[in-house]
């Protein structure tokens, strides 16, 4: 899986279930664990030979995972958090370089009101 550039995500956009996911194991780690496992429960288990998980998540996410969470069937957010907020940005900085609504309304699938709205966050943002 590659991994996008997640450095222009904004963590205080993201709904606060994904915020302590985050939290406890950092942004690349969360977004692994969306792609994977994301929109339903992932049981965490109290001991890590236990689990799947280490085939996506490193030693020390793992074992903060378990610490903070373990016995809980746990609700993992889906990605389409992070790839939405992504798309957002791109489509806010391809706006700027000067490329029209309907332009990016046919790249992006979008509808042109789409569009606008996400070019009036851009605006609200700064």
């Amino acid at each position: 899986m590659e991994m996008p550039d997640l450095t222009a995500v904004d963590v205080a956009q993201l709904p606060h279930s994904l915020q302590s996911l985050i939290e406890c194991i950092g942004l690349e780690n969360a977004y692994r664990l969306t792609c994977a496992y994301g929109g339903r429960p992932k049981y965490i288990p109290k001991h890590r030979d236990r689990t799947r998980l280490a085939d996506v998540l490193p030693a020390d996410a793992l074992d903060a995972l378990i610490k903070r969470y373990a016995g809980i069937a746990l609700e993992i957010p889906k990605a389409d958090h992070f790839q939405r907020q992504l798309r957002n940005l791109q489509i806010q900085k391809e706006s700027a370089n000067g490329l029209s609504r309907s332009l990016l309304a046919d790249k992006y699938g979008l509808s042109l009101r789409q569009i606008g709205n996400i070019r009036r966050q851009d605006n609200h943002a700064h």
